[in-house]
This record gives C-alpha cells, sequence and structure tokens, in this order.
C-alpha cells in the first residue's frame, strides 16, 4: 500500500509538471508519455549463489527540451524483478535454484543528449528505488541458502530505500521510442539484513554484500 501511494502521488506530480510545461513551452518541449519493458538482472552478490531472470517495468515518463540538443527525462515506474539464489531443502540435499521476488517503485531523473534530433538519444542519471522483502516462493521459504545455516526466509529483510544509476538509449520516432537502460545498484541491497542478527544462525553471514544490475528493453508512447 505505501509502495502504491508513493506511487500514484509521484504519477499525478509528474503529470502537472507535464501539463504545466506544455502550456507554457508547447508541446515540442514537453512530452508525457507511458512506458513498460522487460527486466533482466538481479542483486548481484560474491556471498551467495545468485542468477539472473527476467521481470517487468511499467510507468509514466517525461521527456523535455532544455536547450539546443540537451534533454531532460523525468518519471516513475512501478517494478518486479526477480533474483535467482541457491537452496538447499536440508543442509545435506543438492542445491537448486529458487526465485526471490521484490516490488517496488523507481523514481528517475535522466539528463541527455540528442544524437540524431528525435531519432536517438543517450541519457543517463540516478534512481531512487523504493521496494519491499525480497520474497522467496512460499514453498521454498524453510529452504536453507547454500553454503549457510540460514532458511530462505532469513534474507527478506533487504533495505528498503536504495540509489541507483542507470544509462539509457532511446531510439524510434517524436511518438514512439525503443529504450534499452541498465541500472547499477550504488549502495548495499543487504545492508539492512546486516542488522538482523544473521551472524548469530551463521558467523559467515556476517558483512554481506550485494548490488543490482538490471538491464531493461522497453517502449515508450508519447501523447
Amino acid at each position: 500500500m505505501q509502495k502504491l501511494k508513493v506511487f500514484l502521488g509521484a504519477a499525478v506530480m509528474i503529470c502537472a509538471l507535464a501539463v504545466n510545461a506544455q502550456n507554457r513551452y508547447g508541446d515540442s518541449y514537453n512530452r508525457l508519455g507511458i512506458q513498460a519493458g522487460i527486466t533482466y538482472g538481479g542483486v548481484n552478490s560474491d556471498d551467495f549463489n545468485t542468477y539472473k531472470n527476467t521481470g517487468f517495468m511499467a510507468g509514466l515518463t517525461t521527456r523535455a527540451a532544455v536547450y539546443n540538443n540537451f534533454i531532460i527525462i523525468y518519471g516513475v515506474n512501478f517494478y518486479e524483478f526477480n533474483t535467482g539464489i541457491n537452496i538447499k531443502e536440508t543442509p545435506t540435499s543438492q542445491s537448486s535454484a529458487a526465485d526471490f521476488k521484490t516490488t517496488g517503485v523507481q523514481i528517475n531523473l535522466f539528463g541527455g543528449h540528442k544524437i540524431i534530433g528525435e531519432h536517438l538519444s543517450f541519457e543517463a542519471g540516478p534512481v531512487l528505488q523504493i521496494n519491499s522483502k525480497l520474497k522467496p516462493e512460499k514453498e521454498f521459504e524453510n529452504y536453507f541458502i547454500e553454503g549457510y545455516d540460514l532458511q530462505a526466509e532469513d534474507l527478506e529483510e533487504i533495505s528498503r530505500v536504495n540509489f541507483n544509476v542507470a544509462g539509457n538509449i532511446s531510439a524510434g520516432f517524436r511518438d514512439v521510442k525503443f529504450w534499452f537502460q541498465y541500472q547499477y545498484g550504488v549502495n548495499n541491497i543487504f545492508s539492512k539484513l546486516n542488522s538482523e542478527g544473521l551472524e548469530n544462525k551463521d558467523s559467515r553471514a556476517a558483512n554481506l554484500n550485494g548490488h543490482l544490475g538490471l538491464a531493461t528493453a522497453g517502449i515508450v508512447v508519447y501523447f
């Protein structure tokens, strides 16, 4: 519910800014769009055997011309990404991968430059991420994490507010563009886990470290 409130609040703010800019400068300077994409990636960590997986992202975005060929893109997206982590039914059984899912809201602010008019541009900037717990598939909650005396549910309490940086390429036409993006998590998404006392269950679980790595391909329609 909290993530929904953040998404709706940011969406209303973006719509208001877009309408105001269009009223002041005209449609060619500020375009409000709806976008959706498929993500591939997850949490990268040397502490666990992790695997990349697919998810999705969808939301609102605004593309504004600021000076010559320079642009600003700001938006809000709801997303879901999945990370595969090796687990075992018992500490001595064979390992297999299980999906750990998190959902949330991302708010981005990118600066960019048009390379070929409205047809090709490059953008980059910060992303504020507000996310849920890292939830394992329900049937695997009590399985053990490979290499640890920890259960899958012990990894749920990841950091809820994270900061990423992203690079983005947009290609297409004035009203429809395809975009390709890569995000890297600057902060340790497992930092909250390090205050959960997991080292009392397994001394190897001290100072866990992980960073988001997420590639996304999507489409945006402007109106």
